[in-house]
């Protein structure tokens, strides 16, 4: 019994035994393709393997053998055959071969250095052939909202659905998270009813320096225009703005009011004061004609009843002339009440827009103080449970944006991933609430 290949065979025969001979050739053609087969297998690993990239923590199946025609055998190199873990700094130690830098290279590439260098070591004539399978990958990490971050071990054509999975997935059923979700829901309304409160506040506070300083227009605040909602900012600002533009025409109204009441008290006083000039040369003419009387009774021409009726003509006019005169002091003084009534609907307003001030800077204090008790509820939250805090949507699923960080080369480049985008050993996968970062899917490069 030979052996070929390092396999036994039937012994070589002579040339006349034809039964010998055909069954020696049929055992070598079929080591021969076993031998093929198993070349073609190897051969298929490298090839998949080809495109993986090595690094820290990889661990590699590793056979070398050296095929030796003297003898007809593949010649296994027993203390570089076994599984061998690559560092953190990316090396590989090998017995006979040493320190190998293998991170960032790929299997086929480390078995040809491999098969060199023990050429060169040995001095051998043939290089020796090295096969190398990556048997545990190195881990990958899951952290963010999710149920159970952490390390986790890669397996090929792993996608993010399936390690989302692995973490637990973005959703919980745990009653103690749940509770959180709750808590987290009613500080993420009690946030946003704030938000709005607060924009609301600020729009009343421009209306109210507006009205203040007399101007007619209200004037959006740097904190309005730097917001986010700016479709409910445009709503609140225009209806303070028709707040602002109601208590100016109400004013305006007012004090229109006045002024017609004004015009018409002027207008009494013209027309009592020519009663009053028409009264007064009533009083010359029945004063003339008394003293006519007057002269005429002393002289005895006349009777003393037509005396007494001039005298009772002249004090019925000056009476009658009293009566306007005081109707033009009483009408003066309403007028200087009216002119005081001006004054006062405009300080009326005024004062009402300084007590506004005062309580709308009360209500801002205690907006922004509510404000901050929320989020440091919600930071609470986050801290124990960051899945609690992932808004839903509609439908009740957990919104959020899944990045993944992996490093190339020198630099690691973070960029938002999809269900089923692939995952590679060595990447960190983080899943946040989506109202946090946005959703585009943009590469990004971080050193």
């Amino acid at each position: 019994m030979t052996k070929l290949f390092g396999f036994p065979c039937p012994a070589p025969v002579a040339e006349g035994n034809a039964r010998y001979a055909h069954a020696h050739r049929r055992w070598r053609q079929a080591v021969a393709g076993l031998l093929c087969c198993v070349a073609m297998l190897v051969s298929g690993q490298l090839h998949a393997a080809s495109s993986y990239l090595l690094g820290p923590q990889d661990v590699l199946k590793i056979r070398v053998f050296e095929w030796r025609p003297s003898a007809g055998v593949a010649f296994e190199w027993v203390p570089l055959t076994g599984e061998f873990t690559v560092s953190a700094a990316g090396t590989l130690s090998l017995p006979i071969v040493g320190t190998i830098a293998v991170a960032g290279k790929t299997p086929e590439q480390i078995a040809d250095i491999i098969g060199e260098q023990l050429q060169n070591q040995i001095g051998l004539q043939k290089r020796p052939t090295a096969s190398i399978e990556v048997s545990s990958y190195r881990p990958f990490f899951v952290t963010g909202a999710v149920a159970t971050p952490g390390k986790y071990n890669y397996l090929p054509g792993l996608t993010v659905m399936q390690a989302l999975s692995m973490a637990g997935g973005t959703g919980t059923m745990d009653p103690k998270i749940m509770e959180l979700q709750r808590e987290a829901l009613v500080n993420h309304g009690t946030a946003r009813e704030l938000e709005v409160e607060r924009l609301s506040i600020l729009a009343k506070r421009a209306r109210v320096t507006a009205a203040l300083s007399g101007s007619d227009k209200v004037t959006m605040p740097p904190e309005l225009s730097t917001t986010e909602d700016q479709e409910t900012v445009s709503q609140i600002v225009i209806a303070e703005q028709e707040l602002l533009d109601s208590r100016a025409r109400s004013i305006k109204s007012e004090i229109a009011a006045v002024q017609q009441s004004k015009a018409l008290a002027k207008n009494q006083i013209e027309t009592l004061k020519l009663k009053e000039a028409s009264l007064d040369k009533q009083i010359d003419l029945a004063n003339k004609d008394l003293n006519s009387v007057n002269k005429l009774v002393s002289q005895g021409l006349t009777v003393s009843a037509r005396q007494l009726g001039a005298n009772q003509n002249v004090a019925d006019l000056e009476s009658r002339n009293l009566d306007v005169s005081l109707a033009i002091l009483t009408i003066q003084q309403d007028l200087a009440k009216l002119d005081q009534d001006a004054l006062t609907i405009v300080e009326k307003y005024k004062a009402a827009a300084l007590a506004e001030a005062t309580e709308i800077r009360d209500r801002l204090a205690a907006n922004e103080e509510k404000t901050r008790t929320a989020h440091a509820l919600l930071l609470n939250i986050e801290m124990r449970a960051p899945v609690a805090v992932s808004m839903p949507s509609a439908d009740g699923r957990v919104r959020t944006t899944t990045t993944i960080t992996r490093a190339t080369g020198s630099a690691n480049k973070t960029y938002v991933v999809a269900d089923d985008d692939p995952v590679l050993p060595g990447d960190v996968i983080k899943v946040e609430p989506q109202d946090q970062k946005s959703g585009t899917r943009a590469m990004t490069s971080t050193q």
